[in-house]
């Protein structure tokens, strides 16, 4: 495996990783996303994901040499020090280790298979990241999300995903409303994961074998279209006058209880 050494802040082999505050336009226009830190970047380096290059530092490489060697393309293994990584990038990194790969193409919605986790308006990466990433943990890898959703391949939602977005299924939908009639037509129950006069609480609902269970934005919530075809509208009993939690919070719930109950 060929290691190339950076020592210039121009050179070009290295243009995807510049000013990365900057970069996301140009990452989404191109159709590529970045793996920051070690632990995301070995993450996405053992999954399916096509991956065009890795720029990390010696050690990380000397480590992961045979990894490396299976799953990146020859002459897209660059090195640097770390302070002239961060000068590249425009920010203290985490652990020196980064990579440049290409985000999958948008699945069918009629490729995944059930149940689903569907995502409505939920515009903060951080959520949608984590979302991903308690989805992936608890077996739901058949992922909907609406075009008002960030995007799963940002930066930031990679790293909260802790690089399991490569691990997923996800179906980015043009019209998320029309998407769940066809699959509740087909026999999906579309369940709603929102507080309600209809809403039932969770420990009192035992999830099917088929359904998608819908979050929406914790400033809006689920849209008022989706909550009119929803089969069941669920809660999580809240105290101390604490009315909701965080929705990616919420999401973890859910999953463990319809993870115990199907």
């Amino acid at each position: 495996m060929k290691i190339i050494h950076i020592n210039d802040i121009t050179d070009e082999r290295i243009s995807n990783y510049l000013s990365l505050k900057e970069s996301q336009t140009h990452h989404t226009q191109e159709q590529i996303f970045l793996c920051d830190g070690d632990k995301v970047t070995l993450v996405v380096l053992e999954s399916q994901v096509q991956i065009q290059s890795v720029f990390a530092i010696e050690d990380f490489i000397n480590q992961y040499k045979t990894l490396l060697e299976a799953k990146v393309p020859e002459g897209q293994v660059f090195t640097a020090s770390k302070k002239l990584m961060e000068s590249i990038v425009g920010f203290r990194l985490h652990s020196g280790v980064m990579a440049i790969a290409t985000q999958p193409k948008n699945e069918h919605f009629a490729t995944l298979k059930s149940p689903y986790i569907a995502m409505n308006n939920i515009i903060n990466s951080d959520n949608v990241g984590g979302i991903i990433r308690n989805a992936v943990g608890f077996g739901f890898t058949s992922i909907l999300a609406d075009n008002a959703t960030s995007s799963p391949y940002l930066r930031r939602a990679v790293r909260v995903s802790m690089g399991y977005i490569s691990k997923a299924n996800i179906s980015i939908q043009n019209n998320l409303v029309d998407t769940l009639i066809t699959l509740k037509n087909q026999g999906c129950i579309i369940i709603c994961a929102e507080i309600s006069e209809r809403s039932h609480h969770l420990q009192n609902y035992t999830f099917p074998e088929n359904f998608a269970l819908v979050f929406g934005s914790e400033g809006q919530g689920i849209e008022s279209k989706i909550l009119s075809i929803a089969d069941e509208i669920i809660d999580i009993p809240m105290y101390n006058n604490v009315k909701s939690l965080n929705v990616s919070s919420s999401s973890a719930v859910f999953m463990y209880a319809a993870k115990l109950r199907k």
